[in-house]
């Protein structure tokens, strides 16, 4: 049996695998820090049409991942009884924990539409590497994004930061093929796909800068291709499309703005970076709405401008580092994805030193992550790899089309394999906590807090793992914790209790139970650094899900009396 007759048995193996393992670890695991927020946004622009809280990510994922909740009879109430919005944090709450459904029913269901999104984008991925570079390559490349841990991770949450990633690959490669043949067919589907990947998260907008050089340098090569009727119409199109998918997706706001005495953008927009500045400059000039979604793009730009609570290698800060996402990539890709980066590296200096033509291809696969890690390194928000998941779609596909489509195809499809075994082995071993994931160079994920903590290794999500323990080592649910999350451990049956001041020693003296802290906080990020001083000092008798450190502070029990 052939490759070619071998490819959809695979693929489909590799999707049976994949959705199980998601679907488990999803199900063990308590909400992430933002998950409640974005479950009930999405529910509430549902069954309400509000749009005026949660503006700084797009509606698109919040509203897919609520459409499962639709039909459970859930509630969500728009105000509080003085007729105020509640704050985010407690309406996600409220909303997962004082419903009609159990928490944990709300959130797998919520998070079915992200899984099922990370199932058909490795069979796109899978089709449309085979289409273009053969069924090696398409295998390969399906089975290198689905069992990258860092991509399972984030695609069983309900988050923007693998929807991105999806939209951000396919809009690059499709506006590839529409530069490599004009088509009307082609200019939509990429004009799709950019404006899916506008709406889906506000970090898109760095797509436009690649592939704005993408098309300058095919007009370059080809200049007779390029006249400049098609230039007007392929922006045209985009520009018509992405307004379009954002009025529709917005649409209470969308009349609100047509409807009703709304102010001006200039009025509202910070000015104090580029994309507020060209935002004041548009909407003075053509006199444009507070539209939602243009809103929501200032206050994630002045957000990067004001800088985020940050931790790295033992250090911390308030507006981050440049090589945050250097040192990111380094420790959290798998060794596959590292190897594979090197050989595309390495295959690239071999090109420009014999001068050899790089197919438009080739750029796209090359300039859009490139692009978006430099920019990256420049943001003031570090707090997770999530934030570079776009990368690696592009290392992997082509990784695999370089590999498959050597002279020595042999060879190549032999390194291919080389590499997918080894992903799939650094996948087995952090099932089912993939978001702790740390590559063994980096010592692993009991070693991660010395590089990264937050959305990297800790974010909540290990409650319910944490009862279980609690109950295979004491028999009862009652400890010392010091959460990072939002989940509600009194839901599931765990006793917490607090700890003393830092500086209370008579307090620390007299605990006598287990202590249980998660790795964010013992390195002092968003408390006082002393707050877990005397747990530091300590060495953990279990790491639960790599992100709740155990202390055992109880005392030793008297001798019983002998008779």
């Amino acid at each position: 049996m052939t490759i070619r007759h071998l490819f959809w048995p695979a693929v489909a193996a590799i999707l049976v695998i994949v959705g199980t393992l998601e679907v488990r670890s999803a199900s063990g695991e308590t909400q992430t820090w933002d998950e409640g927020i974005h479950i009930v946004a999405g529910y509430s622009y549902l069954k309400l049409g509000d749009y005026s809280w949660n503006v700084e990510h797009p509606p698109l994922v919040k509203m897919v991942s609520a459409l499962p909740l639709a039909l459970m009879g859930l509630t969500a109430e728009p105000y509080a009884p003085d007729g105020k919005r509640k704050d985010q944090v407690n309406y996600g709450i409220d909303f997962l924990y004082k419903n009609r459904r159990h928490a944990d029913s709300i959130l797998l269901a919520a998070r079915s539409a992200n899984i099922l999104l990370t199932l058909l984008f490795a069979c796109a991925v899978a089709w449309w590497t085979r289409r273009r570079w053969g069924p090696a390559a398409g295998m390969a490349a399906a089975a290198l994004c689905a069992f990258d841990p860092n991509l399972m991770a984030h695609g069983r949450y309900v988050t923007t930061d693998f929807p991105v990633t999806v939209f951000f690959f396919f809009a690059c490669v499709l506006w590839v093929e529409y530069l490599e043949e004009a088509s009307p067919r082609r200019l939509l589907s990429a004009a799709a796909a950019i404006g899916l990947a506008l709406i889906t998260k506000f970090s898109a907008v760095l797509l436009l800068p690649p592939l704005i050089v993408l098309y300058a340098a095919c007009w370059i090569r080809r200049p007779k291709e390029f006249p400049v009727r098609r230039a007007a119409v392929a922006a045209g199109t985009v520009a018509a499309t992405v307004i379009l998918m954002a009025a529709v997706i917005y649409w209470p706001e969308t009349v609100r703005c047509f409807r009703t005495n709304v102010p001006r953008l200039s009025t509202l927009v910070a000015r104090n970076n580029v994309i507020g500045s060209t935002l004041f400059h548009l909407g003075r000039w053509f006199h444009l709405p507070a539209h939602a979604y243009l809103l929501g793009l200032n206050a994630v730009a002045d957000h990067n401008v004001g800088g985020h609570s940050s931790y790295l290698l033992g250090m911390r800060s308030e507006t981050g580092w440049w090589y945050y996402f250097p040192v990111v990539f380094a420790v959290k890709s798998t060794v596959a994805a590292l190897g594979a980066a090197l050989l595309l590296l390495a295959a690239g200096l071999w090109q420009a030193w014999r001068r050899e033509w790089i197919s438009p291809m080739a750029l796209g696969l090359a300039l859009p992550p490139l692009f978006y890690f430099v920019f990256s390194m420049t943001s003031g928000i570090n707090i997770g790899m999530r934030h570079i998941l776009p990368v690696y779609p592009f290392l992997y596909v082509g990784t695999a089309a370089w590999l498959a489509t050597r002279a020595n195809w042999r060879t190549g499809v032999c390194a291919l394999a080389a590499l997918v075994a080894l992903q799939m082995a650094e996948c087995a071993r952090i099932t089912p906590d993939y978001l702790a994931f740390f590559n063994e160079l980096a010592g692993g994920p009991g070693r991660g807090p010395e590089y990264l903590v937050d959305s990297n290794i800790d974010w909540g999500q290990d409650v319910k793992k944490l009862g279980l323990w609690l109950d295979a080592h004491t028999g009862k649910r009652r400890a010392r914790v010091f959460y990072f999350g939002n989940t509600q451990m009194r839901y599931y049956g765990i006793d917490e209790m607090g700890y003393p001041g830092p500086l209370d020693q008579k307090g620390w003296d007299e605990i006598d139970e287990y202590c249980v802290a998660n790795v964010t906080p013992l390195q002092g990020v968003y408390v006082p650094l002393n707050a877990l001083a005397p747990l530091r000092l300590r060495e953990p008798v279990a790491k639960i899900g790599w992100s709740m450190y155990v202390y055992d502070l109880r005392k030793p029990k008297p001798a019983p009396a002998p008779h």
